[in-house]
């Protein structure tokens, strides 16, 4: 199994993700958890045995909406959010053949 099976492979068995997973498929989506993007994160960093996943900065990449605008939201209230620098699986990837953390261009 080549680093990209194993990746998307670890993405899928995690139980986050119900949809079919692509090299684009952006990893951290608004609509996700804080703290199941932190664990999955620090999972991932585990096991891939990646060097300096403390430069990895969960407040940069991840949202944490309150539940009451998530409600909001889902109601189809216009809510400003701050948008976040898009994660993909391709990107992990890349993480995972430097054996790094870096952020995503």
């Amino acid at each position: 199994m080549d680093i990209q099976e194993k990746v998307i492979m670890f993405f899928k068995k995690c139980g986050v993700y119900n949809s079919e997973l692509r090299n684009k498929t952006i990893i951290n989506d608004i609509n996700e958890d804080f703290m199941d993007l932190e664990w999955l994160f620090e999972s991932f960093f585990k096991e891939f045995d990646i060097e300096n996943s403390y430069d990895f900065d969960v407040y940069k990449y991840f949202y944490q909406i309150p539940f009451f605008k998530k409600i909001l939201i889902e109601f189809g209230f216009k809510i400003k959010i701050e948008n976040k620098p898009s994660i993909t699986i391709q990107h992990m990837i890349e993480v995972v053949e430097r054996k790094k953390w870096f952020d995503p261009e």
